[in-house]
């Protein structure tokens, strides 16, 4: 897939089962069963500041991003579909919402709770490990708190 096939847009409503979809792809490496109901609220509640990527007409990512109370930042519920993990598009999505981060709410810290699986992938663009908390997303899946400072910023 090359850069010109990618094009970003704001998550609808409409969308809901092809972000769930896309879930359903990445267990049990990435999310547990359990966590489906969690996206699905997540989605219903908080639509705004979520974002897909798109290519050659189908949805192949999707994330958000969310402003905490202690003036820090989350990228929420980022996912690519399991197929295409590994080319790129990942970086891609990440780079994209620390940029509507920025846009959206200034030169904050940007956190992030992800599994072992991908906390690697987050240390490359930057991110350090803060708590890790084995089987926190459930059994054999480990919570990494990961942060990234503005002095590390992309």
């Amino acid at each position: 897939m090359s850069a010109y096939e990618f094009n970003f847009r704001p998550y609808v409503s409409e969308n809901l089962e092809d972000v769930v979809a896309i879930f359903r792809t990445n267990i049990p490496k990435y999310f547990v069963p359990a966590e489906e109901q969690e996206l699905r609220e997540y989605l219903t509640d908080h639509p705004e500041d979520y974002y897909l990527l798109e290519s050659g007409g189908e949805i192949v990512a999707a994330g958000g991003i969310a402003l905490n109370s202690d003036n820090t930042v989350s990228l929420c519920w980022g996912m690519v579909r399991n197929d295409l993990i590994g080319t790129g598009i990942g970086k891609r999505l990440t780079e994209f919402r620390l940029a509507k981060a920025r846009e959206r709410f200034g030169p904050v810290p940007v956190k992030i709770s992800t599994s072992q699986h991908t906390s690697g992938f987050y240390e490359k663009l930057g991110f350090q490990m803060g708590e890790l908390t084995p089987n926190g997303f459930g059994p054999g899946l480990d919570r990494c708190n990961m942060v990234l400072t503005t002095e590390r910023a992309l």
